[in-house]
Parts: C-alpha cells; sequence; structure tokens
C-alpha cells in the first residue's frame, strides 16, 4: 500500500515540515487524552504542544504554538 502525504499550504516557521504531521496527530490524540473533563481547542492545543516538546526538546512550546495554529488555520 503507498503511504500519501497531504502538505498543508501553510510553511512551518519553527518545526521541521516533516514534523507538522505528528504534530496534528497529537492535536487530536488530545480529545482522547482530555477525555472525562471540560476541555476546548485551546486546552488540546497546548496538550499536543507540550507532548510534543516533550520528544522534541530543541523546540519550545510556544514555537509549536505558533506552527499549529498556522497549520490549524487552513
Amino acid at each position: 500500500m503507498e503511504s500519501i502525504t497531504v502538505l498543508s499550504p501553510y510553511k512551518t516557521r519553527f518545526i521541521k515540515e516533516s514534523d507538522s504531521a505528528e504534530l496534528v496527530n497529537l492535536f487530536h490524540i488530545a480529545r482522547t487524552a482530555l477525555s472525562g473533563t471540560s476541555y476546548t481547542k485551546y486546552d488540546r492545543m497546548l496538550w499536543a504542544c507540550k507532548e510534543f516538546c516533550k520528544a522534541h526538546s530543541n523546540i519550545s512550546q510556544t514555537a509549536a504554538y505558533k506552527d499549529l495554529d498556522g497549520i490549524l488555520s487552513f
């Protein structure tokens, strides 16, 4: 089976383009991680960025948040 890569028109400024899918996946996983609580899109974005930065210590949470916001805006 062939793998399909979907590229966003947003060009990341702080994270590697190849890591953008990981960050978006963490955003989607946040629904499960935060289940049982009242959460907003903002809460999901913060959780995703926090988890992303655990694996990529060279990226700040603020930088990850800015790129995630840009990716999700398109």
